[in-house]
């Protein structure tokens, strides 16, 4: 049913979180060195925002999302950015990295994608993640807290987080998040800073 809302609003509205700007915690990321050379993972692109700041930091960037419509703008607008070289958008599901048969990628972000999966599909998708990354790779995730938006239940506990991700990965760092500016005012969020283990 989420699926088919997702498609609904990417047809006939922009959603709150497309902004168009990326976070301030990314460019912070990028500006201070911190993030290893190689390609890079924008999960839940969208309409690509991100994944096209991705390729203005030298990187070859890949976008997915399982909206067409916002697919189909994100090409649009790499076109207009004149970066259709260093960059390539994907119709897909985030749970099956591997049949894209992508380069290992040396960061991925998710600005809310993760958060809005089942608990089975969570699992799946930090199993595909940990495939997809090289030792050392760092992964960005913005998620909001549990609760409900009319039919939509989303959001995870932190406790949540680090239990799908404890096996493949370390927490670095974790920060609550800005939900005003991500299109969700009045919902907590966190963003947490992992690194791939070796």
């Amino acid at each position: 049913m989420n699926q088919i809302i997702y498609r609904l609003m990417y047809r006939f509205t922009r959603p709150g979180w497309d902004t168009g700007i990326t976070p301030p915690e990314v460019v912070q990321a990028f500006a201070q060195g911190s993030i290893p050379a190689g390609p890079a993972l924008d999960l839940g692109c969208g309409t690509g925002t991100n994944t096209l700041y991705l390729a203005r930091q030298g990187r070859q960037a890949f976008g997915l999302d399982f909206v067409p419509r916002a697919i189909d703008k994100a090409n649009q607008a790499a076109r207009k950015a004149g970066l259709t070289n260093q960059v390539k958008f994907f119709v897909a599901d985030v749970t099956r990295l591997a049949e894209l048969r992508l380069p290992r990628c040396a960061f991925a972000l998710d600005m809310g994608c993760f958060h809005g999966l089942s608990p089975e599909r969570r699992r799946r998708y930090a199993a595909a993640l940990a495939d997809q990354l090289l030792p050392g790779a760092r992964y960005m995730v913005y998620c909001l807290d549990p609760g409900q938006e009319a039919t939509f239940r989303f959001g995870v506990t932190m406790q949540q987080v680090n239990e799908e991700f404890a096996a493949s990965f370390e927490t670095t760092r974790t920060e609550r998040g800005n939900n005003a500016r991500a299109g969700a005012p009045g919902r907590g969020s966190t963003w947490y800073w992992m690194t791939r283990k070796a």
